[in-house]
């Protein structure tokens, strides 16, 4: 009898270890699933000495070697912008430039990208010249609520805010800054900062 109540023991105890190791099996978090969109923020991107090329997908300026291989997304000229598809390059980026806020474009539209063509730049809109007309004078200014929404060769979509074309993104309301004639010494041009995020799963979500 001794025996037998034994053994039942041990039986128990081996049901009970194993319902245990279950148990914490099932109950283990899933592992985090690493992020796709990035968000970045790109400041005082030097174009004053000629065109300068960027690359979304690693967040980096393009190399003269990248160009050559056709491996950019945008191309900063003075005030242009410039897609690497069509007139402008040898890859199949399309962009096109909505009303929409940074935080409120949650989806990348599904129609209405453009590549660049002669005459006809993908886009177009993002600025504002000021010539004569307001305080201040002869200024680029970039245009409120004008988000560039790209899609690279690889079918990955980006948004993209222009913050500032002069170095330093100073305070445009400012009488240092109203003063064309020292404004150039003092805040020079294209010198671009913009804020993007990209998305590298595929998907539309940009949020």
């Amino acid at each position: 009898m001794n025996k037998l109540k034994t053994l039942s023991l041990v039986i128990f105890g081996f049901v009970a270890i194993a319902n245990t190791s279950c148990t914490k099996d099932n109950s283990s978090p899933e592992p985090a699933k690493a992020a796709t969109l990035t968000v970045n923020t790109v400041t005082d991107l030097d174009g004053s000495k000629g065109d300068v090329y960027y690359r979304l997908s690693d967040n980096k300026q393009a190399t003269a070697d990248d160009v050559t291989a056709g491996k950019w997304d945008l191309k900063f000229s003075t005030t242009s912008i410039y897609v690497n598809s069509g007139s402008s390059g040898s890859g199949n980026v399309q962009a096109q430039v909505v009303d929409n806020t940074f935080d409120g474009l949650t989806t990348a539209p599904t129609s209405g990208y453009k590549t660049d063509a002669t005459g006809a730049k993908a886009v177009n809109g993002w600025y504002l010249y000021t010539a004569t007309n307001s305080v201040p004078n002869h200024a680029i200014l970039p245009v409120a609520g004008k988000i560039i929404v790209i899609k690279t060769s690889t079918g990955n979509y980006a948004k993209l805010e222009m913050k500032s074309y002069y170095k330093g993104n100073p305070d445009v309301t400012t009488a240092a800054f109203a003063d064309f004639t020292a404004r150039e010494s003092v805040t020079p041009s294209r010198f671009y900062t913009f804020k993007f995020a990209y998305q590298a799963d595929g998907s539309a979500k940009l949020n």
